[in-house]
This record gives structure tokens, sequence and C-alpha cells, in this order.
């Protein structure tokens, strides 16, 4: 890690435990700032971005902090080698900073008078730090944050605007500051209300409503979008710049290597009638913000992972609408409505022979799977052993040997994913394949897979 010291400017390496006591600067960059290579070249001062380094220096120095990072110059960028690590080290370099100064150079801080108060509140909720993908590690990640005008006058901290903060994000506060007890986390009866807390686990967020968080953020760069939620997952992997859309869905590949939250399918889709299995864009969690496990992170439940074959997703528990043709596979995750708390479920439509599905966007009535219907079908966890590995074979009358319905055929050139489901039982599927790539100008790739027969690996 490269400091910088609030006396001398000069950089200096530390590693692990090396590394001493620190301040670190959030803030909004410029067109002009200053570079790494700039002070070695010297002409650091020539950059307008160069008050902010000193400023945040001068800050530090002040509550006796003998080294600061500031992004901009701590970084030799010119190393691809080094920004990767800066970017997967970021969130924890955020975290063990003793304070984080957010330096916010739109906003004019005057106080006196209560018109005057309003007037700089109006400034701070309008500031764009809190619409860029990047400060949102630097808001969550550091205990102590100090916010700070363009003149460098105090504003105030995380914890003392907690509730002012929470509402410009949409953050609860709990996750703001997990230190900061704002009211009993548990309770028993249900609310029925979509921030019901009745049914958490844990002050751990689940998946969709950390993507909630992002969702109205943006990045300069396309796949920054991606980079910048590496901490907030708690995931490490290589930067590729120019792969563009792919990394956010190469981000999900990531998580749930480690992760068997549901909530990671909880997304809203366009108004594709088809549409892909993961998320295109953080902007399709903007509606997650409540959505919560149904049970701890793991279970007994076979894990879904993603292979050469696509994403392989165990079925716990399945609906089947026999006038649509759409299966619907519950999701251990959900929210809370004016009936209580209810699953989200995943909702398949049957294309052609093969086995391949792909999700539909579902109505509001039929967004949850009912589980008092007659076609809702909870598989023993005896059926999981010792089956074999065969093709679902559906409603004959359905699939009559079509590649795909004409109404439908129109979507097909939007889709990026498709989803294939296999079951280790002719009648009962027990195991969703979702195809994470498909080439959509040549369907004839993957409308017709080729059928496997044999046992299950071990």
């Amino acid at each position: 890690m490269r400091l910088i010291n609030t006396s001398t400017l000069e950089f200096r390496e530390f590693f692990d435990s090396e590394i001493p006591e620190y301040a670190i600067l959030s803030h909004r960059w410029g067109s002009d700032e200053a570079s790494y290579q700039d002070f070695e070249k010297g002409i650091q001062h020539t950059r307008m971005g160069f008050a902010k380094i000193g400023g945040c220096c001068s800050l530090a120095l002040k509550y006796k902090f003998e080294w600061t990072w500031v992004d901009t110059c701590c970084i030799d960028k010119r190393s691809s080698a080094e920004l990767s690590e800066a970017i997967n080290s970021m969130y924890n370099w955020y975290r063990d900073a003793e304070v984080c100064y957010v330096y916010l150079a739109d906003v004019l801080w005057e106080d006196g008078t209560p018109e005057l108060h309003q007037a700089s509140m109006d400034r701070f909720r309008r500031s764009n730090w809190f619409t860029r993908g990047w400060t949102l590690q630097e808001l969550l990640a550091p205990d102590h944050v100090s916010f700070l005008d363009r003149r460098w006058r105090s504003i105030g901290t995380k914890r003392s605007m907690i509730d002012e903060i929470s509402k410009i994000t949409r953050i609860d506060a709990h996750y703001l500051c997990p230190s900061i007890k704002t009211g009993p986390f548990e309770v028993e009866i249900c609310t029925k209300q979509s921030d019901c807390r009745a049914h958490y686990y844990s002050y751990e967020a689940s998946i969709a409503t950390k993507m909630s968080w992002a969702s109205k953020r943006q990045t300069s760069r396309t796949e920054d979008i991606a980079y910048c939620l590496l901490g907030l997952f708690d995931v490490n992997m290589p930067l590729l710049y120019g792969e563009g859309s792919k990394a956010f869905r190469r981000l999900q590949y990531e998580i749930i290597k480690q992760s068997s939250d549901d909530s990671i399918f909880a997304w809203e889709p366009d108004s594709m009638r088809l549409f892909a299995t993961f998320a295109p864009h953080p902007s399709r969690f903007a509606y997650s913000r409540y959505v919560h496990q149904t049970g701890p992170t793991t279970s007994d439940r076979r894990p879904y992972s993603m292979t050469n074959q696509g994403l392989n997703f165990p079925i716990t528990w399945r609906g089947w609408d026999p006038e649509a043709k759409i299966l619907k596979v519950r999701l251990d995750c959900g929210t809370c409505s004016p009936q209580g708390f209810q699953n989200f479920a995943l909702h398949l439509k049957y294309l052609s022979r093969g086995g391949i599905w792909y999700r539909e966007k579902p109505t509001e009535s039929s967004l949850f799977l009912d589980q008092s219907s007659p076609d809702y079908y909870e598989i023993s966890p005896e059926l999981m052993k010792g089956l074999w590995y065969c093709p679902l074979e559906p409603d004959s009358k359905f699939s009559q040997g079509r590649t795909v319905d004409a109404d439908i055929a129109k979507d097909i050139d939007n889709l990026d994913n498709s989803m294939s489901l296999t079951g280790y039982a002719p009648k009962l599927p027990l195991s969703v394949r979702i195809e994470s790539e498909v080439m959509i100008g040549q369907p004839n790739l993957f409308w017709h897979l080729p059928l496997k027969y044999g046992p299950l690996p071990v």
C-alpha cells in the first residue's frame, strides 16, 4: 500500500502488518487530477486536483495523522497489476482507515439560520458524490466518515447524519453503521409490510439488497459498475477493461461461487417477455431493497455452481401451471406483502426439445409461488440419492417437436442467456441448468442441445 506523508508529501510503500494508522480521502474525480506520474515528474502543482491532495494532507496532519491515502496519486495506474491489486484491496483499505474524509466539491455549507441550514442541506442531498459507483464502498466500509464542503469545512459525520444519509442512499441505518442499534432487529410478529424484519436472519443484507444500493449509481467506465462492488460482496477477480457489460455478469458468477443466496435472481426485468438469468446491470435490482433470504445462506440442498454447460441450480420446491405451460421454481428468498411473507419464484417457459427453458417475465399476480396450490410440490431429499441424469420430458401436447413459438421468436434477438432444465427423475425435475451465455444469432446451437445420459457425478 502506497501512502503519502502529510508533512512532506512524499510517498512510501508499506506491506501488511507494517501499514501505519492513516486517513483516507473519498471524493469525486475531476478532469485535471494530480497523478503518481505527475509527482514523479514534479509537475503535480500544475494540476487543479493537487489542491485536494494538499487539503486532505493538511486536515489529516491537524489530527495527528502522519500518513494518508488518496486514490488519484497513490496508485501507479501505468501498471495494470498494481491497479488490479488496488481495486481488489480498496474496500479493505477504506475499512481499515482511521477516518475517511469525504470532500464534496459541489457543496457549500452555510449555517447560522434555519434558512441557510436548509439550503445547505438541500445542496448536500443533491451532491453528485451520492450518485457514483465507487463512493458506495467508501461510505459503507469505514467506521468513521467525516463530510466536508468545498472549503474543507465540516458538515457532519456518517453517524451524526445517519438518518439523512439513509434517505438519500436508500440504505437502512443498521447497514450504514452496524454498531448503532436502531431498534430491535429480530421480531416475531410479521408486520406484512415490505420492510418487515420478522423474517430476517442476521444483520447481513441479502445480495439483492446490496445490489439495490448500487442500482441508481453510475460509473464512467462500463466495467467499473462491477469492479466497484467487489469489496461489498467480498470477492476478487481480475480486471479486464474492454469486456464491457460482461464484467457485471462475471461478478455474479464469482458471487455464487461462495454464496447460496437465491436473491441474486430476484431482479426486475424490462419489458421483454423472455429475459436472461443473471441481471445485466445493478439497476435491475432497484426494487429489491427489502428482498431477504428465508433461511441461512448454507443448507443441506445441493449447491449451485457454474459449469462449462451453465449454472446448475437445484430445485427444492416447484409448481406447474398447466394452462400457461410455466414451471415455477421457488427461490429461498422473498419479501413481505399484505398477505404476509411470500417466496419469489423463477418462471420457466419451455421452448424446444432438449430440455431448454427460458425465464419468462411473470405478471404481478404470479410473481410469488402459491404454496397452497395442488400443483405445488416438495421434493423429497430421498429422491436426490442414486438417481440418473436424464432429460425432463414436458407435456407432449406442448412440445410436439416445435423449435419455438412464433410470438416468442421475436424476443430472442434480445436474449443473452437461456435456461436448460434437467431432471434427475423423468417426472420430477430436481435441477435447473442455466446457460450462462448463448449465441443469439445462431439459435440452432442452443435450441437443440444433445441429450446426455449417465449416472450423476459424485
